[in-house]
């Protein structure tokens, strides 16, 4: 897929996917995030602030509170049942809103458009972040690699392939969500070449997983000459040597693989 087509699709599903009361309720509100918090019939309550470093605002009546860590909605019943407690309201009405985002921060790097960090304004897809970037350019992998770092402090890595991952969205799958400090990228794709009995022999990016029967498919296919079982795998070894072996279709690719069909004797 060019880098266009990638483009339109992930434009395609941010507008599928977007921020919905709902996802924005999943927001834990950070340090320098701003909010606007406002009391029903109580006009003289409303403030706009911004969270301190300590994840506390200033509540009028109440003093300090401690919010950081949690979303709109829980924050706003913290604050209301502190009025209620306190004796301060009867049955207050608080409603808390994030005016601006600025706590939580994906990293984007490496072969897409427009790499550099995201504010997570809500709940914020893989696709949707990668959209946002631009998307993958030619010389990029659809491999997406995510490095995710626990409460422990323990980097996790895990690996994705950007068209599977599509496809779990538009089927209404298990989205993958991003998180505060997450790291995305995109490396180089990897290259095969295919030579022999194909109708377009040359060099191909490994953008994506293939095995062997979909690579000489990007090849062009066979020839009317080629021996469908018979193709040839030269694959470079650790040691710098490269090994030919007799490749099976269901064999997957790898980077700097030569795959050569050969001519059928018959």
């Amino acid at each position: 897929m060019n880098s266009v087509k990638r483009l339109k699709w992930c434009g395609f599903l941010l507008l599928l996917l977007p921020f919905t009361a709902n996802a924005q309720s999943n927001y834990s509100i950070g340090a320098g995030d701003e909010i606007k918090m406002t009391v029903y019939g109580q006009p003289e309550l409303s403030i706009d602030a911004q969270v301190n470093n300590d994840g506390t605002v200033e509540i009028p009546l109440l003093g300090s509170l401690k919010i950081s860590g949690r979303s709109s909605g829980d924050a706003a019943k913290l604050i209301a049942d502190r009025y209620q407690n306190g004796n301060v309201l009867k049955n207050p009405q608080v409603n808390v809103l994030i005016t601006k985002y600025r706590s939580h921060v994906v990293s984007i790097l490496g072969k897409v458009a427009r790499p550099g960090k995201l504010v997570l304004e809500g709940s914020t897809s893989l696709t949707q972040a990668i959209a946002w970037a631009g998307g993958v350019l030619d010389a990029g992998s659809e491999r997406i690699i995510l490095v995710r770092t626990d409460a422990n402090g323990k980097q996790e890595r895990r690996e994705y392939d950007l068209q599977k991952v599509l496809g779990k969205e538009v089927d209404n799958s298990p989205i993958v969500w991003l998180q505060d400090g997450d790291t995305l990228y995109v490396p180089n794709a990897g290259r095969f070449y295919v030579s022999g009995e194909v109708r377009t022999p040359g060099m191909y990016p490994l953008d994506r997983p293939l095995n062997v029967m979909q690579a000489v498919g990007v090849g062009g296919g066979i020839t009317t000459r080629a021996s469908e079982r018979s193709v040839k795998l030269f694959r470079k070894q650790t040691d710098g040597s490269v090994k030919e072996l007799r490749a099976k279709p269901e064999d997957t690719v790898q980077d700097g693989d030569i795959l050569v069909v050969q001519e059928s004797l018959f």
